[in-house]
């Protein structure tokens, strides 16, 4: 059985593209998004990319992207505080758990049962998971600057509503050319078109 070679190039480039993601998150949080201040407020650039990387890649890429900006974020930003390093790997994995695609294996599994969930469009689900995680991190860090002693202001929830809104208006202008570009043109895109799975009766 012939391999086809457009697939290996197709996975060369999802992946090559999954680099790009990576350095792109990165460099553009630390190099442009602080030029980009709306009401005191930079939107979130990292978090953009881990909610289209989620539900685009799935959970292990999820993973290793948390990791890659983890570490970046330590090594190259020494003054930015260890809770937010801790929040940068650990809030997208668990995050990952919700929106990220299912298995083949589980989507097989469900219709040979019959016990098909339809899924919210991909579209909704980078979204939802690009707030959510920016949420989990607004509450942590009100959370830990109550637990330092310092009184709570209207501010500091107004601050944090700010990010979840800009963050997510970054996210609805970036998933879309992203998305593109990871999965590839339209004729391109894999789709799976094996048959259910039927058990029998022994």
């Amino acid at each position: 059985m012939e391999r086809d070679p457009g697939q290996g190039i197709s996975f060369f480039r999802k992946y090559l593209v999954f680099v790009l993601i990576c350095l792109f998150g990165y460099f553009g949080q630390v190099c442009i998004m602080p030029y980009i201040v709306l009401f005191d407020v930079t939107p979130n650039l990292l978090f953009v990319m881990v909610g289209i990387v989620t539900v685009a890649y799935g959970k292990l890429r999820t993973f290793w992207l948390a990791i890659i900006y983890g570490l970046l974020m330590e090594i190259m930003c020494p003054s930015v505080p260890l809770l937010n390093l801790a929040i940068y790997v650990l809030s997208p994995l668990f995050c990952s758990f919700a929106f990220a695609d299912k298995p083949l294996k589980t989507i097989e599994y469900e219709r040979a049962t019959n016990n098909q969930r339809k899924e919210l469009s991909p579209w909704l689900r980078t979204l939802l998971c690009t707030l959510l995680n920016t949420l989990v991190y607004e509450v942590i860090h009100i959370t830990y600057i109550y637990l330092n002693g310092y009184a709570l202001l209207p501010a500091h929830f107004i601050r944090g509503l700010t990010d979840l809104v800009l963050t997510g208006l970054l996210a609805l202008i970036l998933m879309f050319p992203v998305r593109r570009a990871i999965l590839g043109p339209r004729s391109r895109t894999q789709v799976l078109q094996s048959k259910p799975v039927t058990f029998s009766k022994s």
